[in-house]
């Protein structure tokens, strides 16, 4: 055996035991929790771009589940509703022992709070009794707003503004609501 495939030998032999003495390798930390993590563009204006777009994807979104609510399409409305909301509405529903509460509750048009059943109207209890204007913030108003968290304001004939939460959930912008207002 020639020298140079002896040295070889030797050296991978040594290997895996240098390779054991260096464990005091230093460690990354973990990643943030996913509500503080943030995509960060080096594109000049990409953020506010990218917000723009957030808030026209959140406003189209509410639109559509405004048209679904109004034509009674209930099943296709739970669908852009967030965990939580669907959980508030079964938790208020006037049949919780019901396969789906929260469908009973918007196809009945009956929320159960403090032990009484009272009608409402879905899309007027969700997002507003109007939702004929919307914007994306209104002079005054502090908003808490994340990546995957939009506040978008639905303006009433009567001059008022409704606020929305909207969240994402996987790729789509649900709503997100877990109180409801005083209802009479």
């Amino acid at each position: 055996m020639s020298r140079l495939a002896l040295f070889a030998l030797v050296a991978l032999a040594l290997l895996p035991l240098s390779a054991c003495a260096s464990r005091n390798i230093y460690e990354l930390p973990p990643p943030p929790a996913e509500q503080d993590r943030r995509t960060v563009s080096l594109i000049p204006g990409e953020e506010e771009r990218q917000a723009e777009r957030d808030y026209l994807e959140a406003r189209a979104a509410m639109i559509q589940l405004n048209s679904f609510l109004r034509a009674k399409r209930f099943e296709e409305s739970l669908a852009m509703m967030s965990q939580e909301t669907r959980a508030m509405l079964a938790f208020v529903s006037p049949a919780p022992d019901a396969p789906k509460p929260e469908l009973m509750a918007l196809s009945q048009g009956k929320v159960q709070i403090n032990g009484q059943v009272r009608e409402v109207e879905p899309a007027a209890m969700l997002l507003a009794p109007e939702l004929t204007n919307i914007k994306d913030s209104i002079e005054g108003t502090q908003e808490q707003e994340t990546q995957r968290r939009k506040e978008i304001f639905a303006l009433q004939p009567d001059g008022s503004a409704r606020k929305i939460v909207v969240i994402k959930e996987g790729n789509q912008w649900v709503l997100h609501r877990t109180t409801l207002d005083q209802i009479k």
